[in-house]
């Protein structure tokens, strides 16, 4: 499906579940800043991830967004800046996208929930969209987050001998500096490996105790001895169909 979304033409792919109602649960999905479409065979790896849940789970409905300026494995690219890794790309005019994208989703699908689910940059892109759009999604789904945006990037220049190009300016949003405007109602979990050297357990910690502290249904989940690129690990999947089912249970209540 091709969506046109503040003023880009966005590829999204579709994946649904064999038993499907007319009120299914959406999930939508956002990639990292490293698409990974180098392995060989090369593979889309949030493609992947999207049909394994719509395989799992029964009633799902699962999108996952090629973001602005990437292409995948099939050569096919979405329209945009693609960014140069550093997260300068989570910005106000992407984050409008994705909402965008959601709102022609919902019309479509008519979910009885709808989830946002993201690994690493998508995480924070998710995080931030929680902040700017509150109503827009019942859930965020947050894997391998740097969600304090400065401190990050403070952490990967340090970690790649002082790179000038970490301290460039940004015009990204932050999900950190956006956590006072998330919703109580909205359910957030976070995923993080224990042994995630990008963006190290902390991040995700330090953001989901400010969300605490604005009243924020939030758990952090750290996972022993997994590093940062486990979007595909089976605890990751089990982890969003705990979060299915809680949005399940919330829509028959």
């Amino acid at each position: 499906m091709w969506v046109k979304a503040n003023g880009l033409r966005l590829k999204t792919s579709i994946y649904r579940s064999a038993k499907l109602s007319g009120h299914p649960v959406l999930v939508v999905v956002l990639h990292g800043d490293l698409l990974g479409v180098r392995d060989i065979p090369p593979t889309t790896y949030h493609y992947v991830f999207a049909q394994q849940a719509a395989v799992k789970m029964d009633d799902l409905v699962v999108a996952a967004i090629l973001r602005p300026g990437y292409r995948d494995a099939s050569g096919e690219h979405s329209e945009g800046e693609g960014g140069l890794t550093t997260g300068h790309n989570y910005t106000p005019e992407v984050v409008d996208a994705v909402a965008q994208i959601i709102d022609h989703l919902n019309t479509q699908f008519h979910p009885v929930r709808t989830v946002l689910a993201g690994h690493s940059g998508g995480a924070a892109i998710t995080g931030d969209l929680l902040g700017r759009w509150p109503s827009q999604v019942n859930a965020g789904f947050l894997v391998s987050c740097p969600c304090d945006l400065m401190a990050w990037r403070k952490h990967m220049q340090q970690m790649q001998s002082n790179n000038p190009i970490w301290s460039a300016p940004v015009n990204s949003l932050s999900p950190i500096d956006l956590a006072s405007k998330v919703l109580p109602s909205v359910h957030v979990r976070l995923l993080v490996g224990s042994k995630d050297a990008v963006a190290p357990p902390e991040l995700s910690q330090h953001y989901a105790e400010v969300l605490r502290n604005h009243g924020g249904d939030v758990t952090v989940t750290v996972v022993p001895g997994l590093e940062h690129d486990i979007l595909l690990e089976p605890v990751v999947l089990g982890a969003l169909t705990t979060l299915v089912q809680t949005l399940k249970g919330d829509a028959q209540r």
